[in-house]
C-alpha cells in the first residue's frame, strides 16, 4: 500500500483507516472451499473507512450480488467495481468500498498482451468537511516483472495526469513485488 493523504483532522475526525484484501473470488488456497462470508466478517471487524480489494468476482448465483455489494452490504455507503477479467463466462476485477460517496470512478486496463488482464480502479472519494476529494486507486498488478515495471509506468502516468498533486492519495493493492521494487519506483510520483 503506498500514500499521500495530508487531510486535515476535521475530515474524517480521525485517521482515515485503510484495509487492502485480495480474495481470490472468495476461495481458498487452490479453491477447496468458497469462504466468501467468513471474509465479509473479516474485513468487517476491521472497520476500515476505505477497503481496496483484488479478484473480487461478479455475480455469484448462490448470493445474487456481486462480491463487492454482498461485502459492502449494510456497512460501507458506497462502493466501485472495476472487471479486469472474464473466463468461463464469469467475470473478475477490483474493487473500492468506501465510507464516503464515491462521486467516479474509472477502470484503467494496464495488461500486456499475452498475460492474464490487470486493471487499476481510480475512484474519487468526496470526504465530508473536506473541499478536495481523496483518490483511492487499487490495483493488481502481474506475476512478473516485466509486467509489473509496464504496469507501475502506466500506474505512474495516470497518477500524473488524473490526480492534482496537492489531493489526498492513497493507492492500495496486491503489487506481487516480493522483490521491494515497487516502492522506488513510485517515490517519483511522491507516494511512499
Amino acid at each position: 500500500m503506498s500514500e499521500r493523504l495530508d487531510l486535515p483532522p476535521e475530515t474524517t475526525k480521525g485517521p482515515v483507516r485503510v484495509l487492502t484484501v485480495n480474495i481470490h473470488k472468495g476461495w481458498t488456497a487452490f479453491n477447496r472451499r468458497f469462504v466468501l462470508h467468513e471474509l465479509r466478517e473479516a474485513v468487517r471487524m476491521v472497520a476500515s473507512d476505505l477497503v481496496f480489494l483484488q479478484e473480487v468476482g461478479g455475480e455469484e448465483a448462490s448470493l445474487e450480488a456481486t462480491h463487492c455489494e454482498f461485502l459492502a452490504d449494510q456497512i460501507w455507503l458506497d462502493h466501485a467495481y472495476g472487471r479486469n477479467a472474464v473466463a468461463d463466462g464469469l467475470d473478475h476485477g477490483n474493487a473500492v468500498l468506501s465510507r464516503w460517496p464515491i462521486a467516479r470512478w474509472t477502470n484503467h486496463d494496464v495488461s500486456l498482451p499475452g498475460h492474464e488482464p490487470r486493471g487499476v480502479l481510480h475512484c474519487v472519494v468526496a470526504l465530508t468537511a473536506h473541499e478536495q476529494p481523496l483518490h483511492a486507486v487499487c490495483v493488481h498488478l502481474g506475476l512478473r516483472e516485466r509486467q509489473r515495471e509496464h504496469q507501475l509506468d502506466r500506474l505512474m502516468a495516470l497518477l500524473d495526469a488524473e490526480v492534482p498533486p496537492d489531493a489526498p492519495l492513497v493507492v492500495a493493492g496486491d503489487f506481487n513485488d516480493w522483490r521491494s521494487r515497487a516502492d522506488r519506483r513510485l517515490r517519483k510520483s511522491g507516494l511512499v
